[in-house]
């Protein structure tokens, strides 16, 4: 499936009257306790000492679920959570596993269902974010998907795929085939836009299963981009075009940059691009509620 035909699938959808364009806040939940090895590999990622010094300073650093959503009821908005359920195993064979299974949080951990509970009954979304095999393993995210649910109660509607892993279009189809009701894992690691200039939500199929594209997520923001002032005026670009455009601006902030000292500035950016989505008079929806909405159309 290439882009052309990605593009003949896209939505263009009527917003109200008072509306510029939409908003769409969301969190990956990667992990939730910081590991001295995790600050190690940041430390060295990132060229940062203070990933390391925070892991002996500070109590939980990525533990930010309450700070979220205080700052996100002080704007009125809510966002979509979406849950991580890692299985694989470290491998010297694989080195790549070590930061995939080292520090990763159980699903079924007491203080985590809580969270998830809190969240869900408050307002916000859950969704699943697929662990790293589970773009092509039908059979592994068919039981990542129940375990959530069996925590909510209800029916889990959306998906981002960890580290955006894709095969298009087999894994759309393996979300379709379980339930979901949208896929927000269509977009870029390295910088910040609409992959392949497609600038709405499109549905592959032609049915209901609706994609989501992502504009713009943190490390790819502030990896790419160094200075507040450049990191700033990038954002506004792209707001520029989503209200010019009419279209979905959707923002991926994972829980655990919301802390200053490893991250800064990266809760500064997020609360400056609600205001300013907020000042232009958009929309702000949470995943299920953007599916609702354009599915009127």
């Amino acid at each position: 499936m290439n882009s052309s035909a990605l593009l003949e699938n896209q939505i263009r959808f009527d917003l109200p009257p008072d509306k510029n364009f939409l908003v769409w806040l969301s969190h990956d939940v990667d992990r939730v306790h910081k590991t001295f090895f995790h600050a190690l590999y940041y430390a060295v990622k990132d060229r940062k000492a203070g990933h390391i010094t925070s892991f002996f300073s500070q109590d939980d650093p990525y533990w930010n679920f309450k700070s979220i959503m205080a700052l996100e009821d002080r704007y009125n908005v809510k966002s979509t959570f979406f849950f991580l359920n890692e299985s694989m195993n470290a491998s010297i064979f694989h080195p790549y596993s070590f930061i995939l299974a080292k520090g990763r949080y159980a699903i079924t951990d007491p203080a985590i269902q809580a969270r998830i509970r809190e969240l869900d009954g408050n307002g916000w979304e859950i969704g699943v974010h697929g662990s790293y095999r589970s773009f092509s393993d039908k059979a592994l995210l068919e039981k990542e998907k129940s375990e959530l649910e069996k925590i909510i109660g209800h029916p889990v509607k959306g998906i981002r795929q960890h580290y955006l892993n894709m095969n298009i279009p087999e894994t759309w189809e393996i979300h379709q085939e379980l339930g979901f009701q949208y896929d927000a894992s269509f977009g870029l690691t390295k910088d910040i836009s609409w992959r392949d200039d497609i600038y709405y939500p499109f549905r592959p199929f032609n049915n209901t299963f609706t994609v989501f594209p992502m504009t713009i997520m943190d490390s790819a923001l502030f990896k790419k981009y160094k200075d507040t002032e450049t990191i700033w005026q990038k954002c506004l670009e792209i707001i520029d075009k989503a209200q010019k455009k009419k279209t979905l601006l959707s923002l991926l902030w994972h829980q655990r940059v919301f802390n200053e000292h490893d991250f800064p500035g990266y809760t500064e950016i997020y609360e400056r691009l609600i205001k300013e989505c907020k000042r232009r008079d958009a929309q702000f929806c949470i995943g299920e509620n953007i599916h609702q909405y354009i599915s009127k159309e």
